[in-house]
């Protein structure tokens, strides 16, 4: 493979190109789906490929093939480059300049203890029909849905610049949802996909079996409960519910692409222009959001990323203020940085790298406070656990939040279950409200293997790990009646 890299970049080279790289990627994907005690989905697909970059007078090109071989790779550079010159006609402005990257020679593997591929398919389908017969045991249960996902992506990049990476990258989940029917209603309750890029071992610690009765236990009691008081409440949200709010507005919302324009699919733009950064108060002081995709385990922990950029922490917000931006090698430039924040990721080889989230944290207090600590600071408020519908404008400042399991707080207390409760709120409003954090021991790196984005659209995954966090007078709805 590293030849074949190497043949690429001696033939773009030759052909006089300002800039090219190549990304072959082998990829194994393993997924089952399992509903009550049926398989739905069984599938265990290898794919390999590349695609080439190529960057002439400003203007981009870019080609793939399945085929990876010497004639395929000398083939499919000529045809990149003949995208370019023909991009090179509309181009507006002064094109595309690259921000500076060191050259590298390195590997990158993810550190694992066991080989999730070593497993037995049938023991994993074995797991997940007794998670599912532990659900479907709970009375008033009618549906159980569990699944596994494991990956490996083993990628070779290579440059003009005279990089070249591999990097063999694991990622692993599982997760389940109870279905209850009582009296004419329905209700749901999930054990949530915790993605991470570890070995089975991570699957190993969720302990599926052991809280497969509880959440489907849940799942009838939410029928039950009671719906919430509708009006400003006080929340405390745990670190698998506002792993989702802070992907949606954080993580989108500070995309350098969306910031600039560049990108409008999914929900649109941005609101955190860059005039505002270093200047604009985004959340309290409580409010701090690291990248990091140097987390161990975090989902977007490659080593580097589809660029040749090696993976950085950097401080997103910072004691409240909009302090910086995830960023490529192209978009960089454009606000005055000299080098990119490794941002740059592809869903496969036939797709280009676009501006992705990183690893974004809300980062804990240094203090040792506890879940508990927070509630007891609650007159009137809700717990809210899980993550459940959600809502955004086009640009990332008016949305609203769901939730999978809520409690009602009163006086300090936590009380009884709630249902369906939906809060609304406008992004630096509701992170201006932030006053409490947890310490370090209630952080979890939560996070999500299909974030969409892009057309054609493009799956990533990332960490967005949290601790749990308290929020004064949030607007809070009612799902339904």
């Amino acid at each position: 493979m590293k030849d074949l890299c190497m043949e690429a970049v001696n033939t773009a080279e030759s052909l006089g190109v300002d800039y090219a790289d190549i990304r072959i990627v082998q990829k194994r994907d393993q997924n089952i789906l399992m509903m009550d005690m049926s398989p739905k989905q069984i599938n265990d697909e290898e794919t390999v490929g590349f695609g080439i970059r190529v960057l002439k007078n400003g203007a981009w090109g870019f080609a793939s093939r399945s085929v990876v071989n010497k004639e395929n790779i000398n083939s499919v550079v000529r045809e990149a480059l003949q995208v370019a010159n023909a991009s090179m006609r509309v181009l507006e402005g002064k094109g595309v300049k690259l921000a500076n990257e060191p050259v590298h020679k390195d590997y990158f593997k993810t550190p694992i203890e066991i080989d999730p591929f070593d497993i037995d398919i049938n023991d994993k389908i074995q797991l997940l029909l007794l998670v599912n017969r532990k659900m479907l045991n709970v009375k008033y249960i009618v549906k159980a849905i569990s699944g596994i996902s494991v990956t490996r992506r083993d990628q070779f990049f290579a440059s003009t610049e005279g990089s070249l990476i591999e990097t063999d990258i694991y990622t692993v989940n599982a997760g389940y949802t109870a279905v209850s029917v009582k009296g004419g209603d329905s209700q749901d309750r999930s054990f949530e996909d915790y993605p991470l890029n570890k070995g089975w071992e991570h699957i190993l610690s969720l302990n599926l079996v052991e809280n497969a009765e509880r959440i489907a236990e849940e799942a009838v009691m939410k029928i039950d409960a009671d719906f919430p008081e509708v009006g400003k409440k006080d929340l405390v949200l745990d670190p698998s519910h506002l792993s989702l709010t802070i992907h949606e507005s954080v993580g989108h919302a500070t995309e350098l692409d969306r910031v600039l324009g560049y990108e409008a699919n999914f929900a649109g733009r941005s609101f955190a222009t860059p005039e505002k950064r270093g200047k604009f108060r985004y959340g309290s002081e409580k409010v701090n959001f690291v990248a990091d995709n140097t987390l161990p385990s975090g989902l977007a922990t490659t080593g580097y990323d589809d660029e040749g950029v090696e993976c950085q922490r950097w401080d997103i917000i910072k004691n409240g203020i909009l302090t910086d931006y995830s960023s490529t090698r192209e978009v960089s430039p454009l606000i005055g940085e000299k080098r990119s924040m490794g941002s740059a990721r592809a869903d496969g080889y036939s797709n280009v790298p676009i501006n992705r989230i990183p690893n974004l944290s809300l980062m804990p207090s240094d203090e040792d406070i506890t879940p508990e600590d927070l509630i007891a600071g609650v007159e009137d408020g809700i717990l809210i656990q899980g993550s459940g519908s959600f809502s955004i404008d086009q640009m990332r400042l008016n949305f609203q939040f769901g939730g999978d399991l809520f409690f009602e707080i009163k006086n300090g207390k936590k009380g009884k279950m709630l249902r369906d409760v939906i809060y609304q709120s406008i992004t630096p409003e509701f992170w201006g409200s932030l006053y409490a954090v947890s310490g370090e021991k209630y952080w979890e790196p939560r996070g999500f293997r299909t974030c969409g984005k892009g057309e054609p659209m493009q799956l990533a995954q990332m960490t967005n790990g949290a601790p749990y966090a308290a929020f004064r007078n949030i607007n809070v709805i009612r799902g339904k009646e």
